[in-house]
């Protein structure tokens, strides 16, 4: 397994860029694959952040062309990485509430990522492009959380 924690800003970028790719194909599946047993809004909620996911993908690529990235290796970046990377596969037939918690454990993780990488950027663009990414990886979590509360609600005591 990689060492993280050696990373260059580049390497990390190349990985969020895969990590965007990945999200995508899981969201793309869920849907796929629960279009028939889970009800319509989760099916759709899933379509829309494959599509998200994608344009993520999209973002990256374009705006990396024009940064400027230094070889700077950085513990926390790593650490951040690494937990995206030992995430726990979700196995085929999952039941429902385990996919909508891994998939926001996985939105987390991207989040904690990408602020990592936006405290590190002293360029102004790279600065905004991870504090918006932030923010949409972070709405997705909230989704997913608010989806899965409503299907599994918890009895009040």
């Amino acid at each position: 397994m990689r060492d993280w924690t050696h990373a260059t800003l580049d390497d990390v970028i190349d990985f969020a860029i895969r990590i965007e790719e990945e999200s995508h194909a899981f969201y793309s599946e869920a849907a796929r694959t629960r279009s028939e047993s889970a009800p319509p809004e989760v099916v759709k909620l899933f379509k829309i952040l494959a599509l998200e996911e994608r344009n993520h993908k999209e973002i990256l690529l374009r705006k990396k062309v024009g940064w400027r990235l230094n070889d700077v290796p950085n513990p926390e970046v790593g650490g951040n990485v690494q937990r995206i990377v030992d995430l726990p596969v979700v196995p085929a037939g999952a039941a429902l509430g385990d996919v909508l918690l891994a998939a926001a454990d996985r939105e987390r993780n991207t989040a904690a990522l990408y602020r990592s990488l936006m405290a590190l950027s002293d360029f102004g663009d790279l600065q905004e492009v991870f504090g918006e990414l932030v923010a949409q990886e972070t709405g997705h979590e909230k989704r997913l959380l608010s989806i899965h509360q409503s299907l599994y609600p918890v009895a009040k005591e």
